[in-house]
C-alpha cells in the first residue's frame, strides 16, 4: 500500500443522530467509507463529581453509535472536525472521538490473492 501514514478516527454518538453523520461524511470532496456498530456502556460517573457503582440488579448502560473512520493523516483534522459538529448536541453524553495511528492496513482481495506460482498448481 501507500507509504501515507494512516490515522482511525473512532468516534462514539448519539444513535438519533446517525442520519446527520452519515449524511456529513458523504458531503466531504473525498469520502472516506466508515463502518458503525451499535455499542452500548458507561461513561465516567453519575452527576456531578460523582461514581456510579453497578450491582448485579442496577445496571445502566448509554446506547451508542461506534463510528470508525481509517483515513490518510492529512485529512484527520477535517474529517474529525465534520464528525464532531454532526455529531453535537450540546448535552452531557454527547461523546467522545479519539484518533489512534494505524500500522498496517491490508485489502483482504490483494493480499490474500494467490501468487501466480501458488494457482499454477
Amino acid at each position: 500500500m501507500s507509504t501515507e501514514k494512516l490515522k482511525l478516527i473512532t468516534a462514539y454518538i448519539h444513535p438519533l443522530l446517525e442520519a446527520r453523520v452519515v449524511r456529513a461524511l458523504h458531503e466531504l470532496p473525498e469520502f472516506p467509507g466508515f463502518s458503525m456498530v451499535e455499542v452500548r456502556g458507561q461513561g465516567r460517573g453519575r452527576g456531578a463529581g460523582g461514581t456510579y457503582l453497578a450491582s448485579e440488579s442496577d445496571l445502566l448502560y448509554q446506547r451508542h453509535l461506534q463510528v470508525q473512520i481509517v483515513c490518510p493523516e492529512a485529512a484527520v483534522e477535517r474529517i474529525s472536525k465534520v464528525l464532531a459538529e454532526a455529531a453535537w448536541t450540546g448535552r452531557k453524553g454527547d461523546g467522545v472521538l479519539f484518533v489512534t495511528p494505524v500500522d498496517n492496513l491490508m485489502r483482504i482481495r490483494e493480499a490474500g490473492k494467490p501468487k501466480a506460482s501458488e494457482a499454477a498448481q
